[in-house]
This record gives C-alpha cells, structure tokens and sequence, in this order.
C-alpha cells in the first residue's frame, strides 16, 4: 500500500493537501495528515519509505532526519521567500511545490515521484512571457559551465570566488551573463533547467585556484 503523509504548519493548507490528494489518488492509497511533528515521525518510522508533503518544517528537525533514514521522498511546500534553490541537493527532497500549487500541479508531482524523477513546480509567468529553456550549453564558455556546475550543487557566489581567487561581484556579473546565454531569468529557472542534465565541472579551462591572500 502507498502511504502518503502530510505536514504543514499552515494547518488550512495542510487540510487543501489533503483534499486534493484524497480526490486524486486511488482508495488504496493511504493519506494521513500530521498534526504535530511527533506524531510525524511516529508515523515515518511506522511507514518506512512513505511520501511526505512537509511545509514550514527545519531541515534539522527529527521528522527530516529520520526520512532520509527510512528514504521517504520529501516534496517541500515552499513559500516564494525560502531558499528553495538548494533543497534540491538534500537527499530526500525530490520534489518542490508553491502554496499557488493547483490539482495539475499535483497531478504532475505525483506522476514524476513514480518515475522517480525530481520535480519542481513551475513559476507563473504569462503564456507569452515564459523563459527559453532549451539545452543551450553550447553558448557557454568552459569557466561559465563550470560555474554553472557549482550552482547547481548549492555553492554561493562568495563559495565559487573563492575556488576561482576572485570577488563575489566579478562571479555575479558572470551568473547574470550566464542567465542571458540559457535564456533564463534567475537561479530557479536556471536549476529547473539543469535538473535533467546538468553540466560537470569537466573540461572547465580554468581550474580554481587558491585564495588570494
């Protein structure tokens, strides 16, 4: 039996989840929504490898700790403020998904969880104003995929200038003309881009260096 459990501080939201999720899954699937982080991981340790839907909860906490022990799939409810980008490099996290997330939303999630895939729900832009997404790495120079591929892994432009001996200002700049290159407008439709082939640092013609002093 699929089991599903769900926990959000935003307990409105946490009861949409449910419905929906309820009206969507077949009977078979059990749901059950968490009213404290207890009783979270009670049922985690009860449900090894169950999928959890988790607002507003610490990535230390108990109830995160011991889904990466029983490998529960974590799908985040992320609010627009939360440094989302990295989530995606914590081990269980395999999915992302906005309190704007609508049934298909949903309906899409689930079906990438089955497959096994990472998914990240996508931000609203207008028909006509959605970012080019297409494998454009050809357009980069080999320091700016190695750039690339240090962003993905969750480093900070202050992390990558000190590999590269540089400033935190000279590496923006880079990202900013790197985002004009994909065709994309930040760092999350960046990492949405990358999650299905995402560059190495191999072939990068500058190798970091050492700090400067």
């Amino acid at each position: 039996m699929v089991t599903i459990l769900i926990f959000d501080r935003q307990s409105l939201y946490q009861a949409s989840i449910f419905t929906r999720l309820s009206r969507l899954l077949p009977e078979s699937t059990q749901i059950s929504d968490c009213a404290t982080e207890t009783e979270l991981a009670s049922r985690i340790i009860n449900n090894p490898g169950a999928t959890l839907f988790l607002g507003q909860i610490s990535l230390r906490s108990e109830a995160m700790n011991l889904a990466r022990q029983f490998s529960c799939p974590v799908v985040w409810i992320a609010e627009r403020k939360d440094e989302y980008l990295p989530l995606v490099n914590q081990p269980a996290i395999r999915g992302i998904m906005f309190r704007t997330a609508t049934a298909e939303d949903l309906a899409a999630c689930i079906a990438a969880l089955r497959e096994r895939r990472t998914w990240i729900q996508p931000l609203d832009y207008p028909d006509d104003d959605k970012p080019s997404l297409p494998d454009k790495w050809d357009l980069l120079t080999p320091k700016q995929r190695h750039i690339t591929a240090l962003l993905v892994e969750g480093k900070q432009c202050k992390e990558i200038a000190v590999q590269f001996g540089t400033t935190a200002q000279v590496i923006k700049n880079g990202v900013v003309l790197i985002y004009d290159k994909l065709g994309v407008r930040n760092r999350y439709d960046m990492l949405k881009a990358l999650l299905e082939a995402p560059p190495t640092c191999e072939g990068a013609s500058m190798k970091p260096r050492a700090p400067k002093r």
